[in-house]
């Protein structure tokens, strides 16, 4: 699997996680919410950084791929820290 793969799976897990979050009754907890909120903002706001760059590469092939690749590790560190973020909201709110 390439990092463009993997970073798609670990952000539609995250936001699957986070709505699922968002679903579950937090009853005492509106940090979890307002957490679960702020996950779900950063997971889209990956895909549109994500979307850009593929986008700019497709149309001026300007990017080299050393560039890209630096880009693509940025953005799957900042998914896999999203995903394990979500993971201990959720263990959080069902413990």
């Amino acid at each position: 699997m390439d990092k463009l793969e993997l970073i798609i799976r670990l952000m539609a897990d995250s936001l699957s996680k986070a709505r699922a979050l968002s679903r579950i009754a937090l009853g005492g907890k509106p940090e979890l919410r307002r957490a679960a909120a702020e996950i779900m903002k950063a997971v889209k706001a990956n895909r549109q950084k994500i979307e850009a760059l593929t986008e700019g590469a497709r149309q001026n092939g300007k990017l080299d791929k050393a560039t890209i690749d630096r880009s693509l590790d940025r953005i799957l560190k900042a998914a896999r820290t999203i995903n394990r973020e979500v993971d201990e909201l959720l263990a959080k709110a069902r413990g």
